[in-house]
């Protein structure tokens, strides 16, 4: 089947049928069809029926939807025969099938797990005869009508794995039946497989029109004989009802994940000292030689480590700058790294195009042209990268820096002029001396930076929370249409794709129209699409660890420090903003997410890593390996960390953490450390030295998350921590303490009570 751009206003039409299937699907109904070998499941899933049959070389689960069509699942493949199967344990819910294969032996589990919706999900493993490296193996689900034809099915593909994403793949059938379909691979399972093949899962689950799903990578390394070894864990989300707008898709896709997450394995989290990392970073981003330089008398920060032959940025300087400015405010000191930062501002504005621009007018390249990238020249601009600064000027005026509001005042009509020109489609590069188009797409028929339009919305709605003038307003509400028809299309950069949902959330309060609320959860569907579902231990991933973690690009094949610092941030504002109207599954996601960043940020510091996994020769300056700034890029486990180099604007991770998963009140000698977010938080002083105070969690109720209550001073006092909604309520039990602290661990989306009294 063919694809249709995102930007079509049929894009909700089925796709149009085309010939560009794999050898897998020819001849593949006359096998189905006439197949003999066939016996039903003692299961129920909705409104079809299960069974499963032997073909020469495969077994399979067919799905049947009472003579509409089916799904058939190849649970195994054998390139030279299966010779036949017998039935091991079976129940209700789950059946064992132990499959005879010329390769091996094979066991198939097929289960319908407990859940609210509708899932389907089976295990292959193999324990192979002899040793073989695999090579071109087919996908394991196909669409087919009810004569068993897979040529004569469409459909709609809304979104797929992309490099080292989750292992998902959705879509909707609109030919012969109506209904969607979530294929889940569960890529955690298969990392035995890839330690042993040497092979990476990233890229393995696709659709090729009628094929679905997950298909064995090549690989160079075989299978030993003997040793039993998962190939596929996958799990199926079905439904009868197709979406009829992008708005459903994505609500559909959020109840379905969420789903499908409740079955996976996770690893567990460690307690990292966020607050004393954050320290060490301020002291090294305010004093090291490697991080900044000072040029005509101010002082600015590398964008990497001893990355000095480009002019200094000026996103660097504010992406540092902003959330330094509140942990200022948290830790009640001021860091004078502030007002070193803030004098520079000023000199990144450029008089003759009226705007403050990226590079420092007055730096120069000292790389030659040849070495320079499309981005190094200072005529052009990233489309996100002036809207992206204009933002954080807008957060610091927020603030009440009065020069942040004028440099911000002084580039808004430079950026409207823009908007108007690009009819706010924005592209990749421009000129910005005449707004000359320099790279239109990202990739040919993907269209430029697509989420940049909510960025936008964003710094217009900054101007207009100033102002309170109604062009600001009338042009983030037109620029906000057109994210309108981008469906899981509209994420470029995952921080600006979630930054754009936030002042989606806010237009929708200001507005009352529900479009902006609908258009803000299709964002935050674009990124949980495109989360890590899966934890990499494999090669140098077996020291590290990637789960829950989401790429700063589409195609990045890696996660990045400053992008993941600035999401969490921006996370925790959007439910400030929006409060309950959160549904419960971007809560859910929104808090395992902080979960895990608190667990594995460490990991971004080359200091935590062993000096084998850390690349030595970065493509930006250069690796330091004691220094406490962090590596820009964590990728799968065969390949090195820091390849693009040390982010000297990634070291804001460190004290946004801090800022964020630490709660502090004045006068009170308790910090309240929180895995989830803390959605609410007061305090009562009822004497010299007692008091309470009483937190809200984010998350939801199915998972539980670690709270910590430490000593602001050199002991903590007597402290108890309470349910406050149970009248009944015992004090909890502490799982570890000592005289500095006291740990917990407790459900999401509860109220918690914290009490503390002079140390008896």
């Amino acid at each position: 089947m063919g694809s249709k751009s995102y930007n079509s206003p049929t894009y909700w039409q089925p796709f149009t049928k085309t010939e560009k299937t794999s050898q897998w699907v020819a001849g593949l109904d006359e096998q189905l069809k006439h197949t003999k070998n066939r016996s039903k499941l003692p299961m129920q899933l909705e409104k079809g029926e299960l069974s499963v049959c032997l073909t020469d070389t495969s077994f399979w689960l067919v799905y049947s939807f009472h003579k509409a069509g089916h799904l058939a699942v190849r649970t195994c493949f054998d390139p030279q025969s299966i010779k036949g199967y017998t039935v091991g344990t079976s129940s209700k819910t789950k059946v064992e099938y132990l499959v005879e294969g010329a390769s091996g032996q094979y066991t198939i589990t097929i289960e319908i797990p407990e859940s609210d919706v509708p899932l389907l999900r089976y295990i292959t493993t193999l324990v192979p005869e002899l040793p073989f490296t695999i090579q071109a193996f087919p996908r394991d689900v196909y669409i087919l009508d009810k004569d068993y034809k897979p040529t004569t099915t469409q459909g709609m593909v809304y979104v797929t794995q992309s490099g080292p994403t989750a292992g998902l793949a959705y879509l909707s059938i609109t030919k012969p039946l109506e209904g969607s379909l979530l294929y889940f691979q569960n890529l955690t399972s298969l990392n035995d497989f890839c330690q042993t093949t040497q092979s990476d899962p990233s890229g393995t689950v696709s659709v090729q029109w009628p094929e679905v799903g997950f298909a064995l990578p090549t690989t160079q390394e075989p299978l030993p004989a003997g040793k039993e070894i998962t190939l596929s864990d996958a799990l199926l989300f079905v439904s009868d009802v197709v979406p009829q707008s992008e708005f459903e898709a994505a609500d559909q896709f959020l109840e379905a994940i969420a789903s499908i997450y409740h079955q996976l394995p996770k690893p567990k989290t460690e307690y990292y000292h966020w607050p004393k990392t954050a320290k060490q970073t301020i002291e090294a981003l305010s004093e090291s030689t490697h991080c900044g330089r000072t040029i005509q008398k101010q002082y600015y920060l590398n964008a990497y480590v001893d990355a000095i032959r480009k002019p200094p940025e000026s996103m660097v300087q504010l992406t540092i700058l902003v959330p330094l400015w509140e942990y200022q405010h948290w830790a009640d000191e001021a860091v004078p790294l502030v007002q070193r930062l803030q004098q520079n501002l000023p000199s990144f504005y450029n008089d003759n195009q009226q705007t403050i621009v990226r590079w420092l007018p007055a730096g120069t390249f000292t790389e030659d042209k040849e070495e320079r990238s499309e981005e190094q020249d200072p005529t052009k601009i990233d489309s996100w990268y002036l809207l992206h600064t204009l933002m954080n000027l807008g957060r610091l005026a927020d603030q009440g820096h009065q020069q942040a509001k004028e440099l911000l005042f002084d580039s808004l009509e430079f950026v409207i002029k823009a908007a108007h020109h690009f009819k706010y489609d924005w592209p990749v590069f421009y000129d910005i001396r005449t707004l000359e188009v320099v790279k239109a797409e990202t990739d040919t028929g993907k269209g430029g930076e697509l989420d940049v339009a909510g960025l936008y919305t964003h710094v217009m709605l900054q101007a207009y929370d100033f102002t309170r003038e109604k062009r600001y307003l009338d042009e983030a509400i037109t620029s906000a249409e057109r994210l309108r028809g981008k469906g899981f299309e509209l994420l470029y950069q995952s921080n600006i794709t979630i930054m754009s949902a936030l002042t989606l959330a806010k237009l929708w309060k200001i507005t009352s129209n529900r479009l902006y609320f609908d258009l803000s959860r299709l964002g935050l569907a674009n990124v949980i699409a495109r989360l890590w579902i899966w934890d990499c231990q494999f090669g140098f991933g077996q020291q590290r660890s990637t789960f829950l973690g989401v790429a700063p690009l589409r195609d990045a094949p890696y996660l990045a420090a400053y992008e993941e610092g600035e999401i969490i941030a921006t996370m925790l504002s959007y439910l400030k903003e929006v409060g309950r109207d959160v549904p419960e599954s971007i809560r859910l996601f929104f808090a395992e997410y902080m979960k895990y960043l608190l667990h594995r940020g460490r990991y971004y510091f080359p200091q935590e890593l062993p000096a084998e996994a850390v690349c030595q020769e970065p493509k930006e300056g250069r690796i330091v390996p004691d220094l406490p700034i962090p590596l820009e890029d964590m990728p799968t486990g065969w390949k090195q960390a820091g390849a693009v180099g040390q982010e000297v604007y990634g070291g804001a991770l460190a004290y946004i953490l801090a800022t964020y998963a630490y709660k502090r009140f004045d006068n009170v000698p308790v910090i309240i450390y929180c895995e989830y977010p803390i959605e609410q938080a007061e305090y009562q002083i009822t004497g010299k030295e007692s008091g309470y105070a009483v937190l809200r969690l984010g998350g939801t109720s199915a998972y539980r998350c670690r709270i910590q209550l430490l000593a602001k001073g050199r002991q903590l006092p007597h402290v108890k921590l309470f349910d406050e909604d149970d009248s009944a309520s015992k004090p909890f039990t502490p799982s570890a303490q000592d005289k500095h602290f006291q740990e917990y661990e407790v459900r999401g989306d509860t109220r918690l009570r914290v009490e503390w009294a002079k140390k008896l």
